[in-house]
């Protein structure tokens, strides 16, 4: 009795297959990390700006803080009398209006 043995091809080989998924498991961990490290990179990157970005605001909330404060002594009773009392000018102590009839009035003449 005569058995036929047909040829084998390498789709039929299971050592080829088996090298060959290995290497494309291999491969596919391979850029699986380099996309981590790629993702996990660029966080730290963002990170380190959030951090620039609160800094700056911090500093510029502290500068803002100083000169309201600035403003308000610049703008305080007692600043503005010793402003008055360096210029000279006097306090005023009763306002008098002037009284005008409803049919006077005046125009401006033009030159």
């Amino acid at each position: 009795m005569t058995y036929y043995n047909p040829k084998k091809s390498a789709f039929a080989d299971k050592e080829k297959g088996s090298a060959s998924l290995t290497v494309a498991i291999i491969f596919g961990l391979f850029l699986l990390s380099v996309l981590y490290l790629a993702q996990a990179n660029s966080i730290v990157a963002k990170n380190f700006q959030l951090r620039s970005a609160q800094a700056a605001l911090e500093e510029k909330q502290d500068s803002n803080q100083k000169m309201m404060v600035a403003l308000m002594q610049a703008k305080s009773m007692a600043s503005l009398e010793g402003a008055a009392k360096n210029l000279n000018l006097v306090a005023v102590e009763n306002v008098d209006y002037l009284k005008v009839s409803s049919e006077f009035f005046a125009l401006l003449q033009q030159p």
